[in-house]
């Protein structure tokens, strides 16, 4: 089964490399109620507008589900090495969630690996009723919600990432600049609130 990542996009630099662990539109955290927005979904807004999104983002689902986390971080290592444009980030989560423990553990080792090898890693997710840690100790976590055990996890580094209709005034929240490639805050802050404007 062969591995697939994508490369950036319009607001995230193509030395950005992704992978999803599902689509927008069968998203665990949402089935669960974790979600903040699930009608103001942007990862859904692209599986709506682009209709090859969501089948590549099940393909990426399937890989994730069959392959070893050795073999992923592997793949992603040899397709940087031959690019032009070498990987320097690796997100996870551009769309969906985890849907289990098992989920986030093979994430972090795959970031794990990936990070030893001077990959800056970090993601999102609404699975705050999972155990982040090791996760957490490999790569910067940014939380949807404020729900289970968001403010443990605050407290140990990960970033608030909220959703607000126009950028609040509170002194100790960061505004979201809307383009990875003039900003960096979610992959290298730790225990902030970052504010982002519905898009």
């Amino acid at each position: 089964m062969k591995v697939e990542f994508s490369k950036g996009n319009k607001k995230l630099p193509k030395t950005t490399y992704i992978l999803n662990v599902g689509t927008a539109s069968d998203c665990p955290s949402e089935k669960l109620g974790l979600c903040d927005v699930p009608d103001d979904c942007y990862a859904k807004k692209a599986e709506r507008i682009y209709p090859q999104v969501e089948p590549f983002r099940q393909r990426q689902r399937a890989v994730f589900d069959d392959v070893d986390a050795e073999t992923i971080a592997q793949v992603l290592l040899d397709k940087s090495n031959r690019s032009r444009t070498k990987c320097r980030s690796f997100r996870f989560s551009e769309a969906g969630d985890f849907a289990t423990q098992g989920d986030v553990d093979k994430m972090a080792k795959v970031c794990a690996i990936l990070s030893a090898n001077g990959i800056r890693c970090y993601g999102y997710t609404c699975r705050t009723d999972l155990d982040l840690y090791e996760l957490m100790s490999v790569s910067q976590v940014n939380l949807s919600n404020d729900y289970e055990r968001s403010d443990e996890y605050l407290r140990a580094g990960a970033n608030r990432f909220k959703v607000v209709d126009k950028f609040t005034s509170n002194p100790l929240s960061v505004p979201c600049r809307g383009d990875c490639n003039v900003c960096s805050f979610c992959a290298t802050m730790s225990g902030k609130l970052i504010e982002v404007e519905k898009h």
